[in-house]
């Protein structure tokens, strides 16, 4: 181990986290398996490199995703327990420690995924963008290295969106192809979006680009673009046509348009945000056939049972239920009694769930403004000491040379001195040099000599008075921008220790929000199960 990764292990050590082994290690990074000697709990942490091309930037990034992940559960990203900053500059981010494996790896083994099982996945993506771009982020690494199957196997795959740390919140400059030091990577361009080719910055639309492309890729077992050549590839995200979809997948037509719209070169044409494509693809999931986990055997009068957890087929479950017992009871109020209490627990349930839906929405909407709003004045000071940091500098250049100027002055006049007094004493040799009268002719030239003398020596002092008063005005300069960038420090520590308070009331609040919206799920379910399972025992009833 080397003395930065020393350092790095005993002050993360003193945050309670024990470093146990590499996991990954990037240009910009590396992540470590850890544990978190309070709880045991087993933990990612992902480490900026000092040598890294634009370190600062990348540690500023690993910050901003602590900042609009702090706080934050949401069942499809991955969950920021801690982070901050080492004593040397190094941004650290603790992560849960995910066990699964990423959809690149899915995709290698077993080439292009059925339809239902990619839309199942990428709806999930939308859920987790939705909730990022609601607190002003943008991803801008959406491929399937970065969406982590935590389970697998059709409607069972369950994801989280990985690698925070390329998370941005307005900053000024978009992906930039190259640095000083040779190109920087974020994101693959086999999915990036064309405005980013063009150097503008990355917004939501250029995420949903990104879905685009990686919903392709699932859809037909290859990315819309490939070529060797990443500049090349690059230009064809940006001017070539979206090559069409395999037409033996039989797709249904609303899901094609979707991926060829979220496939738009321009990102005003693309779908407007995360939360509508996940509904759209909710739409289309419910048209691909055979799209349910197992063949259960149930009635083809009845509905499939839909797979846990997906609150929109269940709805639809709930409605087809509905019509078929309308089916067979158009007046409701003749039904049997087991039924029409079976109907009013799936509506009471429903209602419950909606209403704890609702209010964890609302929630997370206020949660997520005020995250928002904490990141935007954090980001306002740290550009303002980053801006003080600039002026600093410069005062300190200007008092420099400014001193610089009255040490040559005060130099240069000690100079005249000398030769004024030297001229001086050759005057005075030649008037006490003998008993005849003085010669004009003898003495003026000295005469001449130190007035020249002190005509450059008040030019002189007129320069280092100058020079001392600039010194004297940048020194107050520079003590003015130390006072003001100790106080923005200080504001800067309020909001980060008001960050931490709100942070885990926001952790405890969204936990408690999602356990009540799981457990009015699961009786939403169980209702619609018992309403099943009622209408199968007439079925059976009528067919004895």
């Amino acid at each position: 181990m080397n003395s930065s990764s020393a350092n790095a292990s005993a002050e993360l050590l003193q945050r309670g986290y024990t470093l146990l082994g590499k996991i990954h290690k990037s240009e910009s990074a590396v992540v470590y398996d850890a544990e978190h000697g309070a709880t045991k709990r087993r933990v990612a942490i992902k480490l900026t490199l000092l040598s890294a091309p634009d370190a600062q930037r990348n540690a500023g990034r690993l910050l901003t995703a602590w900042n609009v992940g702090r706080g934050l559960r949401h069942p499809h990203i991955v969950n920021a327990l801690d982070g901050g900053r080492l004593s040397d500059g190094r941004a650290w981010l603790v992560m849960e420690r995910l066990r699964g494996r990423d959809l690149g790896l899915e995709l290698h083994e077993v080439g292009r995924l059925a339809p239902a099982r990619a839309v199942h996945i990428v709806r999930q993506v939308c859920d987790a963008l939705q909730v990022l771009h609601r607190r002003g982020a943008v991803h801008r690494a959406i491929e399937p290295h970065n969406i982590f199957l935590c389970s697998a196997g059709h409607f069972a795959d369950h994801i989280k969106l990985i690698d925070l740390g390329l998370l941005s919140v307005g900053e000024d400059d978009p992906h930039r192809m190259h640095s000083p030091t040779g190109p920087i990577s974020l994101g693959t361009p086999l999915y990036r979006a064309p405005e980013i080719a063009r150097g503008e910055r990355a917004g939501p639309a250029a995420d949903l680009y990104s879905v685009g492309a990686v919903l392709y890729h699932l859809l037909a077992g290859e990315p819309p673009f490939q070529h060797d050549n990443p500049l090349l590839l690059i230009a064809m995200h940006a001017k070539e046509p979206v090559p069409l979809l395999p037409a033996d997948l039989a797709l249904p037509r609303e899901l094609v348009q979707l991926v060829y719209r979220l496939l738009d070169k321009e990102p005003a044409a693309r779908p407007s945000d995360a939360g509508g494509v996940m509904r759209a693809l909710d739409h289309c999931l419910a048209q691909i056939p055979g799209r349910a986990p197992v063949d259960t055997g149930h009635d083809p009068a009845l509905p499939r049972v839909p797979p846990a957890g997906v609150t929109s087929e269940w709805h639809r479950f709930a409605d087809a239920l509905r019509r078929a017992v309308r089916l067979g009871w158009p007046q409701l109020r003749e039904a049997p009694q087991p039924l029409t209490d079976a109907l009013a627990w799936v509506t009471g349930a429903r209602s419950a769930l909606d209403e704890k839906a609702s209010h964890a929405e609302r929630e997370r909407q206020m949660a997520d403004e005020r995250a928002r709003r904490r990141i935007e004045d954090r980001t306002r000071f740290e550009q303002r000491i980053e801006a003080l940091d600039g002026a600093l500098e410069e005062a300190r250049s200007s008092r420099r040379i400014a001193e610089h100027r009255v040490y040559g002055g005060v130099r240069a006049r000690e100079g005249v001195d000398q030769q004024y007094r030297k001229v001086l004493r050759t005057l005075e040799i030649a008037v006490s040099g003998g008993p005849g009268p003085i010669s004009s002719r003898d003495v003026n030239p000295h005469i001449g000599s130190l007035r020249d003398l002190l005509a450059r020596r008040n030019n002189i002092e007129v320069k280092v008075r100058a020079a001392r008063d600039a010194e004297r005005t940048t020194a107050e300069q520079v003590a003015l921008l130390l006072a003001e960038r100790l106080e923005v420090q200080r504001t800067l520590a309020d909001i980060e220790l008001e960050e931490q308070d709100e942070g885990t009331r926001a952790e405890m609040l969204a936990d408690r929000s999602a356990d009540e919206v799981l457990a009015a799920q699961r009786a939403y379910e169980n209702a619609c199960v018992h309403l099943y399972q009622r209408c199968i025992e007439l079925i059976f009833e009528a067919g004895r």
